[in-house]
């Protein structure tokens, strides 16, 4: 199986992410972070007591919208408009956003695979065969987040 963590690669260092976080809530007002990446400093401003009704956040990847879409409860991944061209990966048993989430990042992670190579190559063809097995691995990696980062909602 192929293995999957961590979500994102990089992370604002914790003190930058703590004083932009302490910032933000001392305004008392209402977070636009457009480009928000990670969502790391939208965490950390809720953590240190911005209400999440106050967040807007959004990004330009789509593996990111995914995560702030999840976590905005007035946004349905459908809003996205992902469209899966490949009838091979077509979503079958999908039973709710989270599982339609992990879907589509392990294709966005299929994508990211070298072709050029035959270790690329192989595990391409080890993420396809374990598939049913790699979904619920990034299900559960995704629900995870969920429970530890406030906003965060499963469905």
């Amino acid at each position: 199986m192929i293995y999957t963590e961590p979500l994102f690669l990089g992370v604002t260092p914790t003190g930058a992410r703590n004083y932009v976080a302490n910032q933000v809530v001392s305004l008392r007002k209402q977070f636009f972070n457009a480009c928000a990446g990670r969502f790391s400093v939208v965490e950390a401003s809720i953590k240190a007591g911005l209400p999440p009704e106050n967040v807007y956040a959004s990004d330009i990847g789509l593996f990111s919208s995914i995560i702030g879409y999840l976590a905005d409860r007035s946004k349905k991944l459908d809003d996205l408009g992902i469209r899966i061209l490949d009838p091979a990966l077509e979503p079958g048993g999908i039973k709710n956003e989270l599982e339609f989430a992990a879907h589509v990042m392990l294709i966005l992670k299929l994508n990211q695979m070298k072709q050029t190579n035959l270790r690329g190559l192989y595990l391409r063809e080890e993420l396809l065969s374990s598939w049913k097995r790699s979904r619920e691995a990034m299900r559960q990696q995704l629900e995870t987040s969920s429970k530890t980062s406030p906003g965060f909602i499963t469905r």
